[in-house]
């Protein structure tokens, strides 16, 4: 019985490959230097930016350096956010203190 099962799903055997060929082309790739004709390098500026490289087994990533357009912005948006923060608790003492007890 097993065997007649096998024999009649070949096919999908075949689908599943061509799903595979098709997600492998379009998948970005860098096949510089690797003897390929129409080689396809898409990807190759992408796969240099996140380049990782090995030294004495320990794997190790590129300096990063930071961009200071980047600090500034966060250094701002930590202000307001400070500063708004600040403005609430005033504006909710200040209403604290204006409540008037009317059962008295």
């Amino acid at each position: 019985a097993d065997m007649q099962n096998n024999q009649n799903d070949q096919q999908d055997e075949d689908e599943v490959v061509e799903m595979c060929e098709m997600v492998y082309e379009q998948a970005g790739k860098c096949e510089a230097n690797l003897g390929i004709n129409n080689a396809n390098n898409n990807g190759c500026n992408y796969m240099d930016g996140i380049s990782i490289f090995r030294r004495d087994g320990q794997v190790i990533m590129r300096d990063l350096t930071s961009s200071s357009a980047a600090n500034v912005f966060i250094g701002l948006f930590a202000a307001t956010f400070a500063a708004a923060g600040a403005y609430a608790y005033y504006l909710k003492t200040k209403l604290d203190r204006a409540k008037i007890n009317l059962s008295e």
